[in-house]
């Protein structure tokens, strides 16, 4: 099987992995032979991509990701995480529009018992998204099934399966990898409150715009500290994942030594990011690269992972990226190869099944 784009589906094609709606519900199954009712469906609902029996290791689905029925229950929670927060700060956001401002300087939450509620919800989630993921030995593919009006929750649960993941490589105990998860699940819950019309824009932002974008970790600190949570480690990360490893980043322009070990003075300095800041960024650099944008295609895993390692040592950190380097399959079993060059210039190799 293979990823397709929805641009190229064609009539008569069989889905070679089910399709499930924000709900966990399966939309289309596995095999089914697709129509002009369904590709039209898929086309409104804002999928990019899906996978299409072709002949060729068919009996090989893609491995090392989340499942699509615990990526829409994550989403769900996420959704509706939002729709509480939102609640929580409306008046605080009333208030702001009114007096004509761009950016809220303070955000105080007024915590219901329906957050607290959705909290434990949460947490059962992150607790079924940690067993996949630590599970998980290696990433034979780094794009997921994302519909356009999901993609900041989508994202996200990208985000928490890659860093869970890495961090279980970097031999992270279980309760770090539970903060790593929720950190990561609301690491952009700030960009609520950014202009959607600015999140979307495919051209240069202007100066304006872009201190709403990074005003968006300081707004999901603020909203995340005053969470009755066990950590603050969450909080930071949301916070910290814009930082780089040169100061260059923001909003602290906190900084980095490219390594994951860190001394205890190394741990307590405030100018220093926060190591499950560092591999969440990995994980939403990674993530966003593999993702269809409004204005650029979702880039193929060899092009990811050269763009992370180019990114490493100055923004990102350097031995977390060799880590996840070390997960990802390039060329993963079922992959179609197109050669380049040479005696088999133009030829479509198609890497065998296991087993065969």
């Amino acid at each position: 099987m293979h990823k397709v784009s929805v641009a190229n589906l064609e009539s008569g094609m069989r889905l070679g992995k089910a399709v499930f709606g924000t709900h966990g519900e399966v939309l289309l199954a596995r095999g089914t032979p697709l129509n002009e009712e369904y590709l039209a469906a898929l086309r409104t609902r804002g999928f990019h991509f899906v996978y299409i029996l072709d002949g060729i290791a068919d009996d090989v689905e893609p491995t090392g990701f989340i499942s699509e029925r615990l990526r829409a229950s994550n989403v769900r929670n996420l959704q509706t995480m939002y729709e509480l927060m939102a609640a929580a700060t409306q008046s605080i956001r009333d208030q702001a529009a009114e007096d004509g401002a761009h950016v809220i300087a303070e955000l105080p939450l007024e915590i219901s018992e329906a957050v607290e509620q959705h909290l434990k919800q949460l947490d059962r989630a992150v607790e079924s998204l940690l067993d996949e993921a630590i599970e998980t030995k290696t990433l034979a593919s780094l794009a997921s099934l994302k519909s356009h009006d999901n993609y900041t929750f989508e994202h996200s649960v990208d985000v928490a399966f890659y860093g869970v993941v890495l961090g279980k490589r970097l031999e992270l105990d279980r309760s770090l990898l539970k903060e790593l998860a929720l950190g990561c699940l609301l690491h952009d819950i700030g960009k609520m409150y950014v202009d959607e019309r600015i999140l979307l824009k495919p051209g240069k932002l202007d100066a304006q715009e872009f201190e709403q974008i990074r005003q968006h970790t300081v707004l999901g600190f603020q909203m995340l500290r005053q969470l009755p949570l066990d950590s603050t480690r969450p909080a930071h990360i949301a916070l910290q994942h814009h930082e780089h490893q040169d100061g260059s980043g923001y909003p602290g322009k906190r900084f980095g030594t490219n390594k994951v070990f860190r001394t205890q003075s190394e741990r307590f300095n405030i100018r220093r990011i926060n190591l499950l800041a560092e591999l969440g960024a990995v994980a939403d650099v990674c993530s966003a690269l593999s993702s269809d944008r409004p204005y650029r295609s979702a880039l193929p895993t060899p092009e990811v992972a050269k763009i992370l390692r180019e990114m490493s040592g100055h923004h990102l950190n350097r031995e977390a990226v060799e880590a996840f380097m070390g997960l990802v399959q390039l060329f993963p079993v079922g992959a179609a190869v197109r050669v380049s060059g040479g005696r088999y210039d133009g030829c479509l190799e198609a890497r065998p099944t296991r087993g065969s």
